[in-house]
């Protein structure tokens, strides 16, 4: 019988989808309850503290996740390096869009994260994420981190 290898879910993975749930939620609750709070925010030089707390635990969080699955990574065979590396892949780069703009732009922010994750796949698999990748988002319209990332998956 052929039986396909089985990939076992790293318990990193799970982390790092969980953070994400984590950090969408704290994003959404983060608005400005009273036209006072609205105004304080927008003269206060860092605006919303309740999302810039919750950027910088998320970024710190989100770097730690990244650099273990990374670290885990190195030591696997490419195949199932490649197969963990692309299920993180697709919560980093493909997370659902959100209607909230503070959402949408904080979590195409940190699609850089990616980065240490693009060596581990195929030149196949890179040009097929960037495919979906220039679907999602135009080159034209790409942030900085954005570019990057795009550029690592084209260049093979």
């Amino acid at each position: 019988m052929d039986e396909t290898p089985t990939v076992p879910t790293l318990p990193v993975l799970e982390e790092l989808r969980a953070c994400y749930g984590t950090f969408v939620e704290k994003l959404e609750k983060s608005r400005a309850s009273s036209l006072g709070e609205v105004m304080g925010n927008y003269f206060r030089a860092q605006g919303n503290p309740r999302v810039t707390y919750a950027v910088e635990e998320f970024n710190e969080t989100l770097n730690g996740h990244v650099a273990a699955l990374a670290n885990d990574l190195g030591s696997r065979p490419a195949e199932e390096a490649e197969a963990l590396a692309l299920e993180a892949l697709e919560q980093i780069l493909f997370y659902p869009p959100s209607r909230n703009n503070t959402v949408a732009f904080s979590l195409a922010a940190f699609e850089g994260h990616a980065l240490p994750l693009i060596p581990f796949l195929s030149p196949e698999r890179r040009k097929e994420l960037a495919r979906r990748y220039t679907r999602r988002t135009s080159p034209r319209m790409m942030l900085p981190n954005q570019k990057k990332v795009w550029n690592a998956l084209t260049i093979c």
